[in-house]
């Protein structure tokens, strides 16, 4: 007899694919769940946990800012504002913070300058919360939009000073 047997070359290397694959098997499950067996005490859902510093929001509060640069102005940024299609009145919260020391007109244009709204002269720490649009707009979404701030000096010249436009999406809902 030949030790030549095709029959037996092929049993044997059946038998090794089928150790390689059950090698492999064994790693991805070992690898899979080494952390559970092995690593530290984490918390179920990946690892993270609620900080236990969390508050209830209030949206309000107060946090230490340093002293007020009085030669800077800070102007709050909007990614979008949104408003009620087909209507004038509108709520809205727009603001000048209190730590700044000039007045703002605030100004909100569409992407071609049409003018939609314009304040009055509004005071740090004064928001304003109901607009009435010169304009009422559709539903739809108005991209670049502007809410334009002109700063004007706190004194009886009113001086303009630096001024922003924040570029802005307007989200118009039913």
């Amino acid at each position: 007899m030949s030790s030549n047997n095709p029959k037996g070359k092929t049993g044997k290397i059946l038998l090794l694919i089928v150790l390689v694959i059950l090698l492999v098997g064994a790693g991805v499950f070992v690898g899979l769940n080494w952390n559970n067996w092995f690593g530290e005490d984490a918390p179920q859902g990946g690892g993270l946990a609620t900080d236990e510093n969390a508050q209830d929001w209030t949206g309000e509060q107060d946090v230490y800012e340093g002293e007020k640069n009085t030669d800077t102005i800070d102007i709050p940024g909007y990614g979008s504002i949104t408003l009620k299609a087909d209507a004038a009145e509108q709520s809205v919260n727009l603001y000048n913070p209190e730590q700044n020391t000039c007045y703002f007109r605030m100004t909100l244009l569409l992407s071609d300058g049409t003018q939609l709204w314009q304040s009055g002269l509004i005071e740090p720490g004064k928001g304003i919360y109901d607009i009435t649009l010169e304009q009422t707009l559709a539903a739809g979404t108005y991209e670049d939009a502007v809410l334009k701030y002109e700063c004007f000096a706190m004194d009886d010249a009113q001086t303009p000073l630096n001024g922003s436009e924040i570029k802005l999406t307007l989200n118009v809902i039913n």
